[in-house]
């Protein structure tokens, strides 16, 4: 017999949330140069001069076009390092939520395994 296991709301919630980050990423990633700006500032309010700059590096967009991007918005330019320690960051922060997950699922599954355990015993 097989059964079918619902993912915990936690779970569930925090992959939908990252999934919509990463098609917001691509959308950005996917979008002409020439509509770039203006797309970014409405579908990442918040995005630094980081986060842009990680998306056109994406791209493949020149450091000359960058910077003028960069400064059209009246963003400073960033180092090369920058960016990727947004990146970094974002993957740390995504690391601790999926550990953090993954331990709460565990102990979800131990604790019915428990139970699952102490109900047959109590049949014998």
């Amino acid at each position: 017999s097989s059964s079918t296991t619902a993912a915990p709301a936690m779970y569930t919630k925090t992959v939908t949330s990252e999934f919509a980050r990463i098609e917001m990423l691509l959308k950005l990633v996917g979008t002409p140069p020439v509509l770039l700006m203006d797309v970014f500032k409405s579908n990442w309010p918040n995005g630094s001069a980081a986060d842009l700059q990680t998306v056109m590096n994406l791209k493949g967009m020149k450091r000359n076009d960058q910077q003028s991007m960069l400064e059209k918005l009246g963003l400073e330019h960033q180092s090369g390092a920058a960016p990727a320690a947004s990146i970094n960051e974002q993957i740390d922060f995504l690391s601790e939520r999926s550990s953090d997950v993954a331990a709460k699922v565990n102990s979800d599954l131990t604790q019915m395994r428990q139970k699952v355990d102490a109900f047959r015993m109590s049949f014998r």
